[in-house]
């Protein structure tokens, strides 16, 4: 095999070497190679397997936060992190169309000492994580192709509502995917405290079409960032139709088994899930399969739905707490709160200092010590507070909306 580097940034690597960040990783080409794509694979919805057409081109490259702004090959393309400060992008490049929506893409990465922890892309239908860190990891992927909308600013709640609409869209399958870094201590929701609980989880998959998509993992919840236009862009009468949509999760059985502490996936009922929608209580489904379990959160549309979901332990108590396992939190109320101005949290809520509440702001307003403090430009802002409840879990207590004017 040729010398690593020697036809590219990313070009012939093996175990030993690190990849460049940004640029795309290549086809492998040889038994020893790491940090390249194995042949992607069409499979019909007739079952029928064969080679994709060229155009079709397996994309992954790993980088930070940022972007390349300097000429200096080591500042442009630094080598990656390999324990988890950087992600892994993830997908298909090339032209889809309508027809492909019924086509399941087929392909394996190999991601060398790059645990690919978890995965967020498209429509996934199952992906199996094979190797390790001394011989070189790999992922391979099932899915298909998505709808995705676009709009620009489309970030949340506030920039997106429900009567945003796309500037266009497009079929894609395109995400990315994470190395669990190892801190007990970070709240940054993309490290867990130990090797164990991190090698459980590996395997785990969220299935999205949102253009604004991320996720978090704190206090054993998935907490999932899935925005998009509400509806798809005008066709040639006017009319828009709504932008279909979905979250789907899948937990290794690894997680569920020696985490979670149930003998048998098919114990995982609805009711063992505690899952929210758009801040809302809401009923999950769950399929077991034979490597984990996945749970349908229940989204068709969009536009910021961001669902959060956790499967409860085997030991916890269904009657301590409501089905969903969460305090009901109250339904919105649009209350106004001028621009610029601020009001006291306590004002909202007033939870013990013993269940150490968490306030959170999203919108066109922020936390600023004991207050929420309004944007000085116009739009909606959502106030949350969570709080420990009698299994040490956090929960919602009150979620507020108001109106910036």
């Amino acid at each position: 095999m040729p010398a690593a580097h020697s036809f590219g940034p990313n070009s012939f690597l093996t175990i030993s070497d690190v990849p460049r960040q940004w640029n795309n990783w290549l086809a492998c080409q040889y038994e020893t190679q790491t940090y390249c794509y194995e042949p992607l694979k069409i499979i019909d919805s007739s079952g029928n397997e064969q080679p994709a057409q060229g155009s079709l081109i397996p994309n992954t490259n790993c980088h930070g936060n940022g972007s390349p702004s300097s000429y200096n090959p080591e500042v442009i393309n630094p080598l990656c992190d390999l324990t988890g400060a950087h992600w892994m992008e993830v997908g298909v490049g090339g032209a889809f169309t309508k027809t492909d929506l019924a086509n399941t893409y087929r392909w394996k990465l190999r991601t060398g000492k790059i645990e690919p922890s978890v995965l967020m892309l498209g429509d996934t239908q199952q992906t199996v994580v094979g190797g390790d860190a001394t011989t070189g990891w790999t992922l391979e992927i099932w899915a298909k192709p998505a709808v995705k909308a676009y709009l620009e600013g489309c970030y949340s709640a506030s920039t997106c509502p429900k009567t945003s609409v796309a500037r266009s869209s497009e079929i894609a399958l395109a995400g990315y995917c994470r190395m669990l870094s190892i801190d007990s201590y970070s709240q940054s929701g993309v490290s867990v405290s130990t090797v164990e609980l991190r090698s459980a989880l590996r395997g785990t998959f969220i299935a999205t079409n949102g253009i604004s998509q991320s996720w978090k993992f704190s206090l054993d919840t998935f907490f999932v960032t899935a925005v998009s236009p509400h509806f798809l862009p005008p066709d040639s009468s006017g009319k828009s139709e709504i932008t279909p949509g979905f979250v789907r999760v899948f937990l290794p059985k690894a997680y569920i088994i020696l985490d979670r502490g149930y003998k048998s996936l098919s114990l995982v009922t609805p009711e063992r899930v505690k899952l929210t929608v758009s801040g809302e209580n809401a009923t999950a489904k769950v399929t077991p399969t034979d490597h984990g379990i996945l749970v349908d959160t229940g989204v068709t549309h969009f536009s910021a739905p961001n669902p959060e979901m956790m499967v409860l332990k085997a030991d916890d108590s269904l009657t301590a707490v409501p089905p969903a396992s969460v305090v009901p939190s109250a339904k919105p109320t649009l209350a106004t709160l001028k621009k610029g101005k601020s009001k006291t949290l306590s004002s909202i809520a007033k939870p013990k200092a013993s269940q150490r509440p968490k306030w959170t702001a999203s919108g066109a307003c922020r936390i600023s010590g004991t207050r929420v403090v309004a944007s000085k430009k116009s739009g909606t802002c959502k106030v949350t507070v969570r709080v420990l409840n009698t299994k040490k879990k956090y929960v919602v207590l009150k979620t507020v909306s108001y109106k910036v004017s």
